[in-house]
């Protein structure tokens, strides 16, 4: 640990109440200001417009390209940033809160930005192909929030020394086994995988509302994060452990 004996104490009024980096806060932002003005300015024929050119449908695929209109391209990345109600809203924007940030501050705004547009798109073809590519709408950062997990797994989970987010900009990137065999990895993931397990069966939710639930793009999602991170991180993998 460092020895800090010789430093000025901080005071806690210095240190941010939230502290996120602003790649972050803007994906947040925009997530807000998207569902406030589908619930309170549009009214529902523009807001079914607005589904099916913005939101992932999986049937959309099974149609030649020559018959697709705009939204065969963006609705597997503008899906990421649509929410069914505020309390979905919500819990993805607190779990990114907590998991983007360390992975944002270590990617850096640009890469983050790819890393989100790809995750999303990952997860949107995993829940399309685990669903038949059926005729139903997919819509949230759930997918994208996994995803950010399952590369937090690789490198910020393992840390013990301080829970600071900036202490993983230089982590060294644990290996795909390497990180598997840290406790507090495979605990988060057992956690993880339970709570998923639950909403299958649909425990603890109200009748009917594990369907509405895509788990199978949080699977895509979290697998995604933790297989391919090591293609968007620079950190060398044989770093010191911070």
């Amino acid at each position: 640990m460092t020895d800090n004996q010789n430093m000025a104490p901080t005071s806690p009024a210095s240190e941010p109440a939230v502290r996120m980096p602003a790649v972050v806060w803007a994906a947040i932002v925009l997530m807000i200001v998207i569902h406030g003005a589908r619930t309170y300015l549009l009214g529902a024929a523009a807001d079914d417009w607005v589904l099916y050119h913005f939101a992932y449908l999986p049937a959309r695929y099974l149609i030649p390209v020559s018959e697709q209109d705009f939204g065969w391209l963006t609705g597997p990345v503008t899906s990421s940033l649509l929410h069914g109600d505020w309390l979905h809203l919500a819990v993805n924007s607190f779990w990114l809160a907590a998991f983007a940030t360390p992975l944002a501050e270590r990617l850096g705004s640009l890469r983050f930005v790819v890393f989100w547009i790809a995750s999303a798109v990952v997860s949107a073809f995993v829940y399309g192909a685990a669903m038949g590519f059926a005729p139903a709408y997919l819509i949230g950062a759930s997918g994208v929030a996994s995803a950010v997990t399952g590369a937090a797994c690789r490198f910020a989970l393992p840390i013990r020394r301080s829970r600071d987010s900036r202490h993983a900009r230089t982590a060294r990137r644990r290996g795909i086994v390497e990180a598997l065999r840290q406790p507090s990895v495979v605990m988060f993931i057992g956690a993880w995988a339970l709570s998923n397990g639950l909403v299958v069966f649909g425990i603890g939710l109200p009748e009917g509302e594990a369907d509405n639930i895509a788990w199978q793009a949080h699977v895509g999602g979290l697998l995604f994060g933790y297989l391919a991170f090591g293609l968007f991180d620079t950190v060398s993998a044989r770093r010191p452990a911070a």
